[in-house]
């Protein structure tokens, strides 16, 4: 599952500002927003990513979810932001641990 590192790279890249960082809850999603273009949403109960937008241009094929390995069906999803310039989805089941994690694009960090 290569998820996790594209939006980490993603998410790191310089670009035009949307909106601002953050996340929020919104019909059972997280939804991500890393003021550098690019906007993800995770269910709230299976941690799949529902939508990835990227600069505007949708790279997520809305009638399939992403999942790891067979799809983990159910999870305790949770998402906490870190000094301000992360913000870390956890998806937790009894075998497994994932983590999406998104950083402050480096032109709207804090100072």
């Amino acid at each position: 599952m290569r998820f996790p590192s594209v939006l980490v790279s993603l998410a790191c890249l310089a670009g035009s500002s949307l909106a601002a960082f953050g996340v929020s809850s919104s019909n059972g999603r997280f939804v991500v927003d890393t003021d550098g273009g690019l906007v993800f949403s995770v269910s709230q109960t299976s941690g799949d990513i529902i939508s990835l937008v990227y600069r505007g241009t949708e790279a997520q094929d809305r009638s399939k979810m992403s999942h790891i390995s067979s799809g983990l069906q159910t999870a305790t999803v949770t998402a906490t932001t870190v000094s301000s310039t992360y913000i870390k989805i956890t998806c937790v089941t009894s075998t497994l641990t994932h983590y999406y994690i998104a950083k402050v694009s480096p032109s709207t960090r804090p100072q």
